[in-house]
Order: structure tokens, then C-alpha cells, then sequence
């Protein structure tokens, strides 16, 4: 079993690098980081013990092919527990023995210059994550305090400029750059204070709004005619909004409660493998702001109204992927959750390729037809690597007039199978 250790670098000065991080680098047969970390802690790559970062994904599988008896160590910029590779790390190499050694933030010394406590904020990040205008705005507008770590494009002067487009000029703002660096800026004021200047990648944003909406008074369900996927008013999709064709669809009923058993996050890779209209592809994309869905269809009449939903709802977080599963997942971003709206013959190659990426994916299998119930209920007790964890019928019932009095009418039942991959031996 690997020995991995993600140790916390600190925002950038050495003076922050705790006692403990330099003693897990110093107890460690082989390091792993970023040239800027590396000099932090005074080492310097040799390529024999001390290894630089390159392409994330790249150095990660190559540590697999590393023996498991070198203690591997993981220099991580800030704390490894808030927007780090520590999630990356443990899905990656799920049966290995995972230390976290904590560090301080940026968001942290950020905040310590400023004067201002975490405990009552929401913390976003930019890095590798989708983060459109439209979301941003959202977000201020919802949350009293609220951090963001920036990136090469959603710079501060990026973000005050999206606040000034929507209005949010009253909210108030603080913009550092390089803290804890000799050369650290931080400039406060208003959003088009902070827009004047110019911002390097490793920026942060505070932004207070005291008008903040109540996230109370923000649901609904979205009615035909609204088009704003980001919109707070309409976390939900009526199947009146979607343009159609011949294409069969999930309904809104059965939609809604596969994503209540899917339990997605906002940063959520979510894959949905035969993915007709889009319908439950849009209504993920809606749910996961900062995340990604991919949307895989093989029928090309079913293509032609995806893009055209895709379009339609202008979901940018959602890509298409033309092909047959599982052969369509190659090169694919792993993900967190699978919904399986239509496998044809195909369900145990499709859940015996999900199993290969690992623990921790939950799987959602929508069973229309006897067949693909007992096919997958069968496959959730026999393949290694996959458990099930529940599974329910919905029936549902609408009415239809006759004459005067109006009757029940029922569609047909879909049982939604839920699973989740896992490694054998874990305490279910």
C-alpha cells in the first residue's frame, strides 16, 4: 500500500511553512512539487528524490508506477483541505494510505491582513473550475462575505467588472495579490476601485455584500420561457421547458428525484451515459455551477436536439460526446457520478469501465424495461468494485378529465437503481 503525505506549503513565504511540514518532507523518500514550492523548502529537483510537479495528471500516474514502499510526499500550496489536490490524490489512488499535513492558506493570510474572520464566509476557487459571469453574480448576490481564489482569467479586475455589468456596485471589496510575498498588494474600495488596477494569477477577492439576498426566499421551479440556467428562482426544470422531438425523455417527475438520490455537489463530474434530449444532463449542469457535465449519445436523431438543448439553455458546463459507451469514455475527465438513462446491451461493460476509475462514484441506473431491473440488479451483487446502496420505484399518476369527472392516469414505473463504486474490504 502507497504512503501518501499532502503536506501544506504555506501561502508562499517560508516564514509560514509550519514545523510539521518540514518535518513530513524531511521523513519523505520522494517529494513531489512545483518549482516555487520546492524553493520554499530549499530543495531543488535532482530527479532521483525530488521530483517537479509538471502536468498534474502526468506525475500522479507516474507515481502509481513508483514502488509502494517509498513514502511519497506532496507539496501542496496553502492548506491541503481547501481547493487543493488532496480530493484529486485520494480518487486517484484509492487504496493508498493518504496523510494530510495542514498548512495556512492564502484565503487565511488574506483575510489576517485585512482583518477580517473566515467563519461567516463562502470560499470559491477559479482554479480548473468553470466559473461564468452569471455564477459569479449569483454568488455575491446571495452571500454576506464571500472569498474567491482567482486564476489568469478571473482576475480581480475581471470580477469587479462583472459586478459593475450587473449593478453590484455598492458591495464592498478588497483585492490581494502575492501575500505574504515582499512584493504583496492588497487595494480595497469598491468594485471599480479594484477594476482600475492589474492582477497576477495568484490573486484573492473579498467581497462583503450587506444586501445580500435571503438563499430562503430563492426557489421555485422553472416554467417554459425561462432560459437562464444559473437563474436562483429556478432550481429545477419543467419538462415544458426543453425543445423535443422524437426522442423519449425523463420526465420532470422522475428527473427531479434521480437528482435528490444523486446528491450532487457544485464542483460534481457528472457523466450521463445515453443522454437522449439532455434533459437530466441540463438539469446536473444547473447543480454543479463550478463542476462539469459530459453528456454521451450514440443515436443521431437524439444528437440533433442535445446540441440543440445544450444551445437552447446555454449551458456552458456541458459538453457532448458522440459515441457508443463504454468506448466513448476513453479519455474522458473522471467522474464523481453516473447517471445511466440508456445502456441498450451494454450495462455490464458500461459499469465494469466505471468500476476501473476507482472508489467513490455514485451510479444511477434508471430501469424503464423488466430486463434492465434484473440485469442491473444482478450486476450490483456479482461485479467486484461496485455495491448498491438503494433502490426505488416511482410511479406516478396525473389526472385526465372524462365528461365531467376527472380519472388518475398512471405512466409506466422507473426504478432507479443507485451503486457506488468501492474498493473490496471497506466497511460497507
Amino acid at each position: 500500500m502507497k504512503h501518501i503525505q499532502i503536506i501544506g506549503g504555506g501561502p508562499g513565504d517560508e516564514a509560514y511553512i509550519l514545523p510539521m511540514a518540514r518535518q513530513a518532507v524531511a521523513e519523505s523518500s520522494l517529494i513531489i512539487g512545483d518549482k516555487r514550492l520546492l524553493q520554499a523548502f530549499g530543495l531543488e529537483a535532482d530527479e532521483t528524490h525530488i521530483f517537479e510537479m509538471g502536468r498534474m495528471m502526468e506525475r500522479l500516474e507516474w507515481l502509481k508506477n513508483q514502488p509502494d514502499s517509498l513514502s511519497a510526499g506532496i507539496l501542496v500550496s496553502g492548506d491541503p483541505l481547501i481547493y487543493s489536490l488532496f480530493r484529486l490524490v485520494r480518487r486517484t489512488f484509492p487504496d493508498a494510505q493518504v496523510e494530510i499535513i495542514p498548512g495556512i492558506g492564502s484565503i487565511q493570510a488574506f483575510a489576517a491582513r485585512l482583518g477580517e474572520s473566515i467563519e461567516d464566509a463562502k470560499i470559491l476557487s477559479a482554479h480548473g473550475r468553470n466559473m461564468p459571469g452569471k455564477m459569479l453574480v449569483k454568488e455575491v448576490s446571495r452571500s454576506p462575505k464571500l472569498f474567491i481564489l482567482c486564476d489568469n482569467e478571473r482576475t480581480p479586475d475581471w470580477i469587479a467588472g462583472q459586478l459593475i455589468k450587473a449593478g453590484l456596485t455598492s458591495v464592498d471589496m478588497a483585492a490581494g495579490s502575492r501575500i505574504s510575498y515582499p512584493d504583496e498588494v492588497i487595494i480595497s474600495g469598491g468594485p471599480a476601485a479594484v477594476s482600475r488596477e492589474k492582477y497576477p494569477a495568484l490573486s484573492l477577492v473579498m467581497i462583503k455584500n450587506s444586501e445580500a439576498a435571503d438563499p430562503a426566499e430563492q426557489f421555485g421551479a422553472c416554467e417554459a420561457g425561462n432560459k437562464d440556467l444559473t437563474c436562483d428562482s429556478a432550481p429545477l426544470l419543467r419538462d415544458s421547458t426543453f425543445l423535443r422531438n422524437g426522442t423519449p425523455m425523463t420526465r420532470e417527475e422522475v428527473r427531479w428525484i434521480a437528482l435528490g438520490k444523486m446528491g450532487l455537489l457544485a464542483d460534481s463530474v457528472v457523466w450521463d451515459v445515453g443522454a437522449g434530449t439532455g434533459s437530466v444532463s441540463l438539469e446536473c449542469a444547473r447543480h454543479c455551477p463550478a463542476g462539469k457535465v459530459i453528456a454521451i449519445e450514440k443515436n443521431p436523431e437524439a444528437l440533433k436536439i442535445l446540441y440543440q438543448n445544450r444551445e437552447h439553455l446555454k449551458a456552458a458546463n456541458m459538453d457532448i460526446i458522440e459515441g457508443t459507451a463504454p468506448e466513448a469514455f476513453e479519455g474522458l475527465q473522471r467522474p464523481t457520478h453516473v447517471f445511466v438513462g440508456g445502456a441498450g446491451r451494454a450495462l455490464s461493460g458500461i459499469l465494469e469501465k466505471i468500476c476501473s476509475y476507482g472508489a467513490g462514484i455514485r451510479i444511477l441506473i434508471a430501469c424503464v424495461t423488466l430486463e434492465t431491473m434484473t440485469e442491473a440488479y444482478s450486476l450490483l451483487d456479482s461485479m467486484k468494485g461496485l455495491r448498491r446502496r438503494e433502490i426505488v420505484t416511482i410511479r406516478i399518476e396525473t389526472d385526465r378529465p372524462v365528461g365531467s369527472y376527472h380519472l388518475m392516469e398512471g405512466g409506466h414505473p422507473v426504478t432507479l437503481v443507485i451503486a457506488e463504486t468501492w474498493n473490496e474490504g471497506e466497511e460497507y
